[in-house]
């Protein structure tokens, strides 16, 4: 009955904005604008159908109710990156994604259903999404609809395994130890209170925060001691390195390079239906001045220059 309670009163439709946010800025830079909204719209799409499915089955807890809907948001974005990249026209990419949706959201509920441990889902449903993307593709290419070209591009393509290689440890900056303290102490509250109302308080605050209270909740010593949530966030922190700003000032000066030793004119053509902040950055770097950029996406950057000029 609890469960169904935070199933009915969770903003799920918050937590589908969150994860199109999210995409919306990740999706990388060689990605068009036009295509940019595609990629959005999509996962946003995508994971609002999968919410309305998982609120209406009793079987779903809430917390895998998220977990699948986000891995739908997650394959998604990746999938639709890499059928962009291939220059699949958007009516084939339009059911190939609706497809690999439909069998992440079967297998990863089958999974979690059977008690599978998380690594173990995210493997599952990995392998039936490459299996299920082949089998478009190959559809596609036997009906005549995409060329051979078309096709080899789209399987060589692999956005999940480019920002893997690409993505830079992550630091635990975005929320405060002071506010996480906070989320950790209402969660001891929340504790003590009934169930309805704890829903009814969760339904109504951003939905990171309200997987982080409920997370609070479920640890066993919250209560008892509260110095077990410092101690936890500690080991947390204390196992993540902190981002080098020596190799973010290296990737930039690769960058400078390529903008510095090709024709201006070049590099202008080749940047000319970029987005402004990457116009800007590329700007900075001819005139000297001081940058402030991820060196993901730098990294990204110089990829992309490195293989322009070459043309």
């Amino acid at each position: 009955m609890a469960e169904q309670n935070i199933k009915q009163q969770f903003d799920y439709q918050g937590f589908v904005r969150d994860l199109a946010t999210q995409a919306e800025s990740l999706v990388p830079v060689d990605i068009a604008p036009d295509d940019k909204k595609y990629i959005t719209q999509m996962v946003y799409n995508f994971c609002a159908l999968a919410c309305d499915a998982v609120i209406k089955e009793d079987n779903i807890n809430h917390e895998n109710a998220l977990m699948i809907t986000q891995f739908i948001g997650e394959w998604t974005f990746h999938k639709s990156i890499d059928l962009i990249r291939a220059g699949i026209a958007q009516q084939f990419r339009d059911s190939t994604l609706q497809q690999i949706a439909f069998v992440v959201f079967e297998i990863s509920k089958q999974a979690l259903l059977k008690g599978m441990p998380q690594e173990q889902v995210i493997q599952v449903v990995e392998h039936h999404v490459k299996k299920k993307y082949l089998e478009e593709l190959t559809n596609l290419k036997d009906r005549n609809l995409i060329s051979q070209q078309e096709y080899d591009k789209a399987m060589g393509e692999s956005n999940i395994d480019k920002m893997a290689e690409e993505k830079e440890p992550e630091v635990i900056e975005d929320m405060p130890e002071e506010k996480e303290l906070k989320l950790a102490s209402f969660a001891m509250v929340l504790q003590k209170m009934p169930e309805a109302k704890v829903a009814s308080i969760l339904s109504k605050m951003p939905a990171r925060e309200a997987q982080l209270v409920m997370n609070y909740m479920q640890m066993e010593n919250l209560s008892s001691n509260a110095s077990a949530v410092m101690q936890y966030l500690n080991e947390i922190k204390s196992k993540l390195p902190v981002s080098p700003k020596k190799e973010v000032k290296k990737v930039q000066n690769k960058v400078e390079k390529i903008v510095t030793n090709e024709n201006e004119t070049k590099i202008n053509d080749i940047i000319f239906n970029e987005r402004d902040e990457i116009k800007k950055y590329v700007s900075s770097l001819k005139n000297d001045e001081n940058t402030n950029i991820p060196k993901n996406i730098a990294k990204v950057i110089n990829s992309y220059l490195s293989e322009k000029v070459k043309i």
